[in-house]
């Protein structure tokens, strides 16, 4: 009988299968792919540790984050507080004289923060009106200026108003409504408006001029007597006027003025008067300090509850084993010293003297002081609006003295915490702002520990495919060992019947 040699070619081929696809330990009956999935996962612990850090990482960056948006809303507070005029407002207060009526039907008045405080007595004489003409009413709103006039060839008239006229080219077809659309369309030379609108009313023309005031008036020239046709003017005159031109009149404290317009601003600096009606009120001038009560209200608020956020944050300490978001932001910012310093800083602003040229150098001498709960620790803000509006009514230049100094350095520190402007710094760009340089430096970690396990897996991955190497190796040593048994086996039994037959 002949004894066939073993293959050793075909016994390492099948033990060489990609050892993804392939059965671990079917020689050995050792289940090494279990075993090396098991080393790998312990040799992957530390990366658990540097992801903890990682988040934590970015769970301090949400924190400044929320930090800088607090400022920015208390930022915002501050701009018109850093205004002179937010402290200068001045409203006017009207009282009718001699009559029930509302003094507003008779005048408003708006003031600006250059308005003097006083007292003035108005009395409104007469509005100022825009001057308005009409002609006859035809019959047939079609007829014509032919029509009109026997054996009309055509003509012209001048029209405008104050010193700004045009020539109207009339044909014998013209009509009322082609007159108004030649009004209402034509401009002087040099192309502005003539100041005059036309319009048809109960087959009339009626002219009236865009503005009021006796300057304003309409004037004509009417040398092939078109308008006189019409009946608007007898060569001297308008034959039908329905409002004269008339100029504003009014009486302040005695004095009579005349302007061409009910609305008024050129009379007393920082006063606009806008006439409704004639009558006769008494204005006083008086400082508006509700703007500057609502802003500084506003600041307060916004102050306090960034002031609340570094308190809780600084103070509170991590959770034992904590399992959502929010518990594990928890403590990450205690004892911080980027908000312990921003802290004690807003609090110096507030409450260190200022130099100014005024009687007023602390917030707490207009009614701003921090809080007495507990000495002042948590560094939130009162505000006492009876000692500010008495420090209003006193001496409201130097309030605004002290509040616009105090809110211009209070918004320069807050731009120079939270800001991120890139500055250069040497060969290399910077970041400007505490908070933007931080939250750089926490991603620069982040960076440096993603490279970090990113390095430790390739590692692993080099060691995991040698453990494999090695033991698919064993596994063809193990296969070839059995094959060589196994063919010694044969051989014995070969022998062995070959001793028997014999």
């Amino acid at each position: 009988m002949k004894i066939s040699p073993i293959n050793n070619k075909e016994v390492i081929s099948m033990a060489t299968i990609d050892p993804l696809f392939q059965v671990t330990g079917l020689v050995s009956g050792i289940d090494w792919g279990t075993m090396i999935d098991k080393v790998m996962e312990q040799e992957r612990k530390v990366t658990d540790i540097w992801t903890a850090e990682k988040e934590k990482l970015e769970f301090k960056i949400d924190l400044y984050n929320e930090f800088s948006a607090n400022f920015k809303s208390l930022r915002t507070t501050l701009t018109p507080l850093k205004l002179e005029s937010t402290y200068r407002t001045k409203t006017a207060e009207l009282t009718n004289v001699g009559s029930s009526l509302d003094p507003s039907s008779v005048l408003s008045i708006t003031a600006t923060a250059d308005a003097e405080i006083a007292r003035y007595d108005i009395e409104v004489l007469q509005l100022a009106k825009a001057h308005s003409i009409t002609s006859k009413r035809l019959d047939d709103p079609t007829q014509t200026i032919g029509d009109l006039i026997n054996e009309f060839a055509g003509g012209s008239f001048v029209i405008g108003s104050g010193d700004k006229t045009t020539t109207i080219q009339v044909t014998a077809s013209d009509t009322l409504s082609s007159l108004a659309s030649k009004i209402n369309s034509a401009t002087t030379d040099e192309g502005e408006s003539i100041g005059i609108s036309a319009k048809i009313m109960d087959n009339r023309l009626i002219i009236t001029s865009n503005e009021t005031g006796e300057a304003n008036a309409i004037t004509v020239t009417d040398d092939n007597g078109i308008l006189s046709a019409l009946e608007i003017w007898n060569g001297s005159d308008f034959t039908n006027e329905l409002q004269a031109a008339q100029d504003a009149k009014i009486k302040i404290d005695g004095l009579e003025v005349q302007r061409s317009d009910n609305e008024i601003s050129d009379l007393i600096e920082g006063l606009t008067l806008k006439l409704n009606g004639t009558g006769h009120v008494v204005t006083d001038i008086v400082l508006d300090a509700e703007k500057a009560v609502n802003a500084i209200t506003d600041f307060i608020d916004a102050y306090n509850a960034a002031m609340d956020w570094i308190n809780i944050r600084v103070l509170e300490k991590p959770i034992e084993d904590p399992q959502e978001e929010y518990q594990k932001k928890i403590g990450l910012l205690r004892g911080d010293s980027l908000l312990w310093q921003t802290k004690s800083r807003m609090r110096s602003l507030i409450s260190d003297p200022i130099a100014t040229d005024g009687v007023f150098t602390m917030l707490s001498q207009i009614g701003i002081t921090t809080e007495a709960v507990d000495y002042g620790k948590s560094g939130m803000l009162e505000f006492d609006v009876d000692k500010f509006m008495s420090a209003m009514t006193t001496n409201s230049d130097d309030v605004a003295a002290l509040m616009t100094t105090v809110m211009s350095k209070m918004d320069t520190f807050i731009g120079n915490t939270i800001d991120n402007v890139p500055v250069a710094i040497g060969n290399t760009t910077g970041t400007k702002g505490r908070v933007a340089s931080q939250i750089n430096y926490l991603n620069n970690r982040i960076t440096a520990i993603d490279k970090r396990i990113s390095d430790f897996e390739e590692r692993l991955a080099i060691k995991e495919k040698g453990l494999i190497e090695q033991y698919s190796q064993m596994e063809i040593v193990l296969s070839q060992l059995t094959s060589q048994a196994n063919w010694l086996a044969g051989i014995v039994t070969q022998l062995s019947s070959i001793g028997s037959g014999a």
